[in-house]
């Protein structure tokens, strides 16, 4: 597998009155495409600012980040909203979802801006949410909404898919089943997945798990076993 990001002695410093603070300090990193990598940390480990630097939604203060062979570091900015409509999907712990829309109208609304998206028709059903498809969010569960928005954001087909907690709010059954399916799309669309998440347990899913701490990467380990979301022992 190529790699997708290489991340070269990066550092994202704030400052804290007379002091800085490095909320990510001297990082470098590969990631490879296709993989499912897990970042673990407690909070304030640096964990979302590396997503957030990842996905162009923030700049580093110093150092490269770079996609495939473009430096997204010194992208202009409507060039970084390029990059995310082009290659992003993005899928949140508060599942972000449009009240006002059913669930087919939401996918559909991944769709809209996509250079090569895939079939909303198909994701619904390997999502399983063909018999709601005219339903409204408020009228499914956590469950439900949280596979709303993995169609929503795989209808883009993108080449890397960032979530943020997906599975924070959802009870070990229901967690498992969202996992599972990730898992599933991965394999059949070769979507690169970064996962944020607290959860050590899912960490077993991953090809690659990077444990971060006071803004630094403290181990990167490649899992030579990836187990199925379904046998997690869940933290």
């Amino acid at each position: 597998m190529e790699d997708l990001y290489t991340l070269e002695h990066v550092y994202k410093t704030y400052k804290n009155y007379d002091n800085d603070y490095h909320a990510l300090d001297d990082v470098s990193l590969n990631i490879k495409e296709g993989e499912i990598v897990v970042i673990l940390g407690p909070s304030g480990s640096g964990k979302s600012t590396m997503l957030n630097l990842l996905s162009g939604i923030d700049t580093p203060s110093k150092g490269h980040i770079i996609f495939k062979d473009k430096r997204i570091d010194q992208l202009k900015p409507n060039d970084l909203t390029q990059y995310r409509a082009d290659n992003l999907g993005f899928i949140f712990q508060s599942y972000n979802l449009i009240p006002s829309l059913t669930v087919k109208e939401n996918v559909e609304l991944g769709k809209e801006l996509a250079l090569d998206p895939l079939s909303v028709k198909k994701l619904i059903e390997q999502v399983e949410l063909t018999s709601h498809v005219h339903k409204y969010p408020y009228q499914l569960s956590g469950g439900q909404m949280q596979r709303v928005a993995i169609a929503r954001a795989l209808v883009k087909n993108p080449k890397v898919l960032f979530c943020d907690e997906p599975t924070g709010a959802l009870d070990e059954e229901t967690g498992k089943k969202v996992l599972e399916i990730l898992q599933e799309m991965n394999k059949e669309y070769h979507t690169t997945m970064i996962i944020v998440t607290h959860n050590p347990s899912i960490a077993d899913m991953a090809h690659t798990v990077i444990r971060m701490n006071s803004g630094k990467i403290i181990e990167i380990k490649h899992n030579k076993k990836v187990k199925k979301a379904s046998e997690l022992r869940w933290a």
